[in-house]
């Protein structure tokens, strides 16, 4: 039988308080609207109250004192794009949530100083093409997942993009914040009026647009971003490394590179199961549907798709002659490791033509594929990569979370969470050395197994120092036994992080409440300041660990849509 809960009834006056701020349209009660926004890919669940959609900052710091007055926990979302994480679920039942997609004004674009001031609601697909259909020579950085993400939603998160820019918080330059009071501050030292509110981070005095990510202590409605400005020559690059024996010079050789200057992006490298998952289906192979995928069973896929154990892909940027350059040096230091395929602007529209007539032609396709090495599904993501590490948002990747899934995936649009696909993130940070990276990763991939889970890893370099070693747990949230093996699975790994001295870059709900269990000075500093600016704690209350709620029992409730 099905699990359902039922959402605590929102009072009739806080209701029509709301409606009378918002308008009738926009604060959903009923019970299909909960439900819709009381989704994630997680199997762990809360249900709102009700869903709010203000339109301007004044409109949400009077959400923000109505919920103060009547001691309501307000849970904000900029877009509830956030899979894998959490979207917009609270911690425990009964929240407000307020959802910001309204509030989607592209306020300034300052092309001499390439920068932007844009509002919560703004995705990347609405940015890019504000920025390239007005003739702007500014490039966004984007991330490889929904393309109706919210750009200022992920910095607050410290999201890690794709470009030079990919820092994602980093690119952040004055925030107008509304505090868990209703009162409005602007960060950088003054109301209105600072010339440079939006070209120097740091303003004057104690620097706090810190405090508001990864946090609870305000809610952004106003953010400048700085952006790239285009370069005069790009080329995108992808590194095939056939023999995992060279894995660890390939980690030394980019690690130098990325000390040198020479890669500056956030490149990505990724297992061959990363790449099984956009390419394909379990159902759609003739492999267990049960389990992990088998030696025999992996092999047989890389050869059918041609891909390679490890992947890694980047962008080069700059003039004429300093990609050249770039070029020459990425060469020199890895190419006795695998194969460097690099697809320039120029070269795109005949790879895209490419695609297109081996997909009608199959005596073409089978030239195309043996010219490339590889398969023409492949080759059909080239240009998407390519796009992507030039700022172009795209839906591509987000096929990944289908993979379990029990029906093809949808032709349309595509949403995990409507569609009630299982999608963990995990996302620890280690130190950029093969002495930290290996081993970690060894002791993750083992207990993957021991759940019957494949192993998803991509690597995302954060800095030249650090390395992002992002792990996706994909399972059928149709299937019980693998949903409550998906948990345990998440609470080993943990547990193997915590031991290895290393912690998350961003964390997801499921692992909120004890984020600090090891830092117990750091838990009383946040929740010191928690309980200054917000002493009734109604903001996000237990986001990120901070003044984490603790109700009779786990707060907390399974997904509905497990079976019993």
């Amino acid at each position: 039988m099905e699990t359902r809960f039922a959402p605590s009834e929102l009072a009739a006056q806080v209701a029509d308080e709301l409606r009378a701020v918002v308008g009738k349209d926009h604060l959903c009660t009923n019970a299909d609207d909960l439900d819709r926004y009381s989704r994630c890919t997680i199997p762990w669940q809360s249900l709102c109250s009700a869903v709010v959609f203000p339109a301007s900052s004044e409109e949400v710091a009077a959400v923000v004192r109505i919920a103060a007055r009547h001691r309501l926990p307000l849970w904000p979302s900029s877009t509830g794009r956030n899979w894998g994480y959490g979207t917009t679920l609270a911690v425990n039942d009964g929240a407000i949530v307020m959802i910001l997609t309204r509030m989607n004004r592209i306020i300034e674009v300052n092309e001499e100083l390439a920068y932007a001031v844009i509002e919560p609601g703004v995705t990347y697909e609405q940015f890019n093409h504000h920025l390239r259909s007005n003739g702007y020579k500014l490039w966004i950085d984007c991330t490889d997942g929904s393309g109706q993400g919210s750009v200022i939603g992920n910095a607050l998160e410290r999201g890690v993009g794709e470009t030079p820019y990919g820092d994602h918080f980093g690119c952040l330059c004055g925030l107008e914040v509304v505090l868990p009071d209703g009162r409005m501050v602007h960060t950088g030292g003054a109301v209105r009026g600072l010339k440079t509110w939006h070209t120097h981070k740091w303003g004057v005095g104690p620097y706090l647009e810190g405090m508001f990510t990864q946090s609870n202590y305000g809610i952004v409605t106003r953010a400048g971003v700085w952006l790239m400005p285009t370069p005069e020559s790009y080329n995108s690059y992808v590194f095939e490394i056939r023999d995992q024996r060279h894995l660890p010079a390939v980690v030394d050789a980019f690690r130098r590179l990325a000390l040198s200057g020479i890669v500056n992006t956030k490149l990505h490298m990724i297992n061959d199961f990363v790449s099984m998952t956009i390419l394909t289906q379990r159902i759609s192979e003739q492999v267990s549907q049960d389990g992990p995928l088998n030696d025999a069973e992996l092999a047989a896929l890389r050869k059918k798709y041609g891909i390679s154990p490890w992947n890694c892909a980047g962008g080069i940027y700059g003039t004429r002659s300093q990609v050249r350059l770039q070029r020459s040096l990425l060469r020199e230091a890895l190419s006795s490791y695998g194969r460097l395929i690099f697809v320039s602007d120029r070269l795109l529209p005949l790879l895209e033509g490419v695609i297109r007539w081996s997909w009608k032609k199959p005596f073409f396709r089978r030239l195309t594929e043996l010219a490339a090495r590889t398969s023409l599904p492949v080759l059909e993501s080239a240009p998407y990569v390519h796009k992507i590490l030039q700022g172009i948002p795209t839906e591509f990747f987000v096929k990944h979370a289908y993979y379990r899934y029990r029906r093809p995936r949808p032709p349309g649009e595509v949403h995990p969470a409507r569609d009630r696909c299982g999608l963990i993130w995990f996302a620890p940070i280690l130190p950029f050395t093969n002495a930290h990276i290996w081993p970690f990763l060894d002791a993750c991939k083992a207990r993957f197994a021991a759940h019957g889970f494949d192993f998803y890893v991509a690597m995302l370099l954060m800095n030249p120092r650090s390395v992002i070693c992002l792990m996706a747990v994909i399972y059928d949230q149709e299937d019980a036994d693998e949903t409550r093996h998906s948990r345990e699975l998440y609470e080993e790994l943990l547990a193997i992080m915590h031991r290895s001295h290393y912690q998350q870059y961003r964390a997801g709900l499921q692992s909120w409440r004890e984020l600090f269990a090891n830092a117990p000075e750091l838990q009383r500093l946040h929740d010191s300041i928690k309980a200054a600016i917000d002493p009734a704690n109604i903001l996000s209350p237990g986001h990120y660990g901070i003044a984490y709620p603790r109700p009779a029992g786990d707060g907390v409730v399974l997904s509905p849509t497990v079976k019993e």
